[in-house]
């Protein structure tokens, strides 16, 4: 004979109270409060870039320099101890090494422990900043109306703190895995589009094509806007930022 459990008022309190707790916590048990081996990995960046990552820090601290092309060494990265609010903490430094304005940004921010890459995509947290120019071809797209204007002139360093905009970060990347308990983020530039309608994306720069409108015209791939020898480790105007 089946039976049945009848629950008074008062056990249905407490079973609710047990399921409440019940739920709540594996989210204690895996919020990683404990300092943890973390690591930002940082492009490696070329003489051609227009925007490159300076520094990481994590509040005050400098957790990872900037990495650039050499010919015999590879710049390393750096792992730090840090405890579940360390994304939070994060501020990424980039420079603009170019002589144009940049008026709209894209960073990436990979969390390479939300997937394999394969079966599984790896979350990704796109952050635009700015407007994509009228005079590019994808500026006269509608863009969505949050995206404010910027101005990221140039030689300027601009400083991204993660945590303005960490609960949007969290909602992405816990569609996987709980942030706290993340040790690594990847970080990706590009594109990038200039104050004249001038796009740079994976490597490379596009203009808009004035004998084909609403197309671009691919430039070659050793062209850089700017002084090649300025603002680079070792030339002049590099302080170390």
């Amino acid at each position: 004979m089946l039976r049945l459990l009848k629950i008074t008022a008062g056990g249905a309190l407490a079973f609710a109270l047990l399921l409440a707790l019940a739920t709540r916590w594996p989210r204690q048990e895996v919020a990683a409060p404990a300092e943890t081996e973390r690591q930002v990995q940082v492009p490696i960046a070329i003489r051609t870039d227009p925007v490159v990552v300076t520094k990481v820090t994590l509040g005050d601290s400098v957790v990872q320099a900037g990495r650039f092309i050499q010919h015999s060494t590879t710049d390393p990265i750096t792992g730090f101890q840090a405890d579940g609010d360390w994304v939070q903490n994060l501020t990424i430094y980039l420079l603009n090494r170019t002589y144009r304005n940049i008026v709209f940004v894209t960073l990436n921010l990979g969390f390479p422990e939300t997937g394999d890459g394969h079966t599984t995509p790896q979350r990704t947290f796109t952050l635009q900043l700015g407007r994509i120019p009228k005079e590019a071809p994808a500026g006269q797209r509608p863009q969505p109306p949050g995206w404010r204007p910027i101005l990221f002139r140039a030689h300027q360093t601009l400083a991204i703190h993660l945590g303005d905009y960490i609960e949007r970060i969290r909602s992405d990347v816990e569609q996987r895995i709980p942030l706290a308990v993340a040790t690594k983020l990847a970080v990706h530039l590009s594109p990038f589009f200039f104050d004249n309608g001038m796009e740079w994306y994976a490597g490379a720069y596009a203009v808009p094509d004035p004998d084909d409108p609403g197309k671009v015209r691919h430039l070659d791939r050793n062209y850089f806007p700017g002084d090649l020898d300025l603002y680079w480790p070792g030339r002049p105007g590099w302080d170390g930022q």
